[in-house]
């Protein structure tokens, strides 16, 4: 692939209302499925070839709009599922802070890219599980666009990757709802040429 997009999804209930997800299927809202279509629209003109994307509906269904757009099938990998946060699902951060403060100092430290969420994974599980298949597509010599949609902290470790950059550096990757980040590929190296853009949802 000469260019890859990594694809945040759309809004899902649980991120309208403000609590913790990693592997509930959440399905889009109502303001979600306008981001679905806007993202689509924003997508129609790029040279699409490869779709991959995590199997939760927020993601998934995105995908699979963008690659009937582009008469392709988009294909599910367990790898770009979210961030298991074990027995922080469907909790308010209030709640969190008062019965994980422990896990909160660790995460909030310098290391937090190996603090594993309460029976859950931590950031390097993310990026172990999904690092393949971004190489996967950058070292594909097929010309055209590879497209992966996800979520938060994949994205995050995704871009952190492709740059070279350290892991503990995921803060500073900004990830809103349907951003788009593409990368250009040039001997086997990506870089980017845009990141989190949100322009199209504009007016949403």
């Amino acid at each position: 692939m000469n260019r890859i997009i990594v694809l945040r999804h759309v809004e899902s209930e649980a991120n309208r209302s403000n609590v913790g997800l990693g592997r509930t299927d959440s399905p889009p809202t109502e303001l979600g499925l306008r981001q679905l279509r806007a993202t689509v629209e924003a997508l129609t003109n790029e040279p699409i070839t490869r779709v991959l994307t995590s199997p939760l509906s927020r993601a998934r269904l995105l995908a699979e709009a963008i690659a009937e757009d582009h008469q392709i099938e988009a294909t599910a990998c367990d790898g770009l599922i979210e961030l298991d946060v074990g027995e922080l699902e469907g909790l308010e951060w209030s709640i969190v802070r008062k019965r994980f403060a422990d896990f909160l100092g660790a995460w909030r430290g310098d290391d937090s890219v190996s603090a594993p969420m309460p029976g859950g994974e931590s950031l390097l599980d993310v990026l172990k599980r999904s690092r393949p298949l971004l190489d996967e597509l950058v070292a594909d010599p097929t010309e055209g666009t590879g497209l992966l949609v996800t979520h938060n902290f994949v994205v995050k470790m995704l871009v952190v990757h492709a740059l070279a950059m350290p892991p503990r550096e995921w803060r500073r990757i900004d990830t809103g709802l349907a951003g788009i980040t593409t990368f250009r590929v040039a001997d086997g190296v990506p870089a980017v040429v845009r990141l989190n853009d949100r322009h199209h949802l504009n007016g949403l």
